[in-house]
């Protein structure tokens, strides 16, 4: 099987495609993009629509070899072509562009973007836009993301059971849709890179279970597009003098067990009723709601993943009275804590 180290080697050679564009320079290169339906934008210029089955079909026909796992596949992953030419274009999925090494120029509604080595910028769909002509090296990956995988798939597994992933979630959704790309400048770009490395491995050399690591893998990469994002939200308002909403639900999120909204609004400087309102308008929930969620959310992965009893639970995740316990959780997830402990153990008790 393909190593990780072996990435960067097989990204840098230049393939046959490759060598043809660098040995005969051409403004355009129709058998690329000739088959893809092509509409006129309001400028009056000529914009190629590209599909996703039309790409699956592609590199069914030039990669045989993973042809069955490309069958089965909701995203596609590629290296894109140095030196070719990149018409105006839209398309019918979501793509991802990862710089690898290098730059790449995209321009975007007549704005030119550029990405440097570790950016990664998120096209939603039906953005006109094209890549300019890159040198060797100029490293770019591609991912292109059926757009029910991203939003339900991806998205809703990051969220899941995080107040902080959920509202960085539903931020960079609500961004993407008003401003429909996002560019991503991660901290530790290492992560992000090792993590690009290793979906191309399972993609590239597949095996019987390539589509479980290709999704595992698509998690950290969002994952660290969040931190990303919350990051520099975090940055640009503390910049201006304002908190962040994301800070305030990290601190949350951390002393979930004990804190009061009394807490949380002292130590924001915050008056409680105006931290309430906020946090009501940010996130649509109530501190309280949000609290008891955070806490019973904490005490599943308890009952699943310990062998603490269901009173000693009760008591890590903050709540003094194991009736009122039982109650909220009986309400909430319709079963008993030790029901839900009976369907759900990840563990056997000794």
């Amino acid at each position: 099987m393909m190593k990780k180290s072996e990435i960067n080697n097989y990204l840098h050679q230049l393939s046959k495609r490759e060598e043809l564009y660098k040995n005969n320079p051409a403004t355009e290169n129709l058998d690329d993009y000739a088959d893809f339906d092509v509409y006129t934008n309001h400028a009056g210029q000529r914009v190629f629509k590209y599909t996703f089955e039309k790409h699956l079909q592609k590199a069914i026909e030039s990669n045989t070899y993973i042809s069955t796992h490309l069958h089965a596949s909701p995203l596609l992953v590629f290296k894109h072509n140095r030196y070719a030419y990149t018409p105006l274009h839209s398309h019918d999925f979501i793509e991802i562009n990862y710089v690898y090494s290098g730059q790449a120029h995209i321009t975007i509604n007549d704005t030119t973007l550029i990405l440097e080595t570790g950016d990664l910028c998120i096209l939603d769909t039906d953005v006109i836009h094209r890549i300019s002509n890159t040198s060797e090296s100029d490293i770019l990956v591609n991912i292109l993301i059926k757009k029910e995988y991203f939003s339900s798939n991806m998205l809703n597994r990051l969220a899941s059971n995080n107040i902080i992933a959920e509202f960085a979630v539903r931020s960079i959704s609500e961004t993407h849709s008003h401003d429909q790309y996002i560019i991503f400048t991660p901290e530790d770009g290492e992560i992000l890179q090792d993590a690009i490395n290793g979906l191309l491995v399972y993609y590239l050399d597949p095996v019987s279970y390539s589509i479980d690591a290709i999704n595992a893998y698509m998690i950290i990469i969002f994952s660290e597009l969040l931190k990303s994002y919350t990051q520099k939200k975090s940055l640009e308002y503390r910049s201006s003098n304002q908190q962040y909403i994301g800070d305030i639900l990290q601190y949350i999120e951390k002393n979930y067990a004990t804190c009061s909204l009394t807490d949380v609004a002292a130590h924001f400087n915050f008056n409680a009723s105006y931290l309430s309102r906020y946090l009501k308008k940010q996130t649509g929930t109530t501190f309280v709601k949000m609290i008891q969620d955070i806490r019973l959310n904490h005490a599943c992965a308890l009952l699943k993943n310990s062998t603490y009893s269901i009173e000693e639970i009760c008591q890590q995740v903050g709540y003094r009275n194991l009736t009122f316990f039982y109650k909220k959780f009986t309400a909430t997830f319709q079963c008993t804590p030790k029901s839900y402990r009976g369907t759900h153990k990840n563990i056997t008790e000794d």
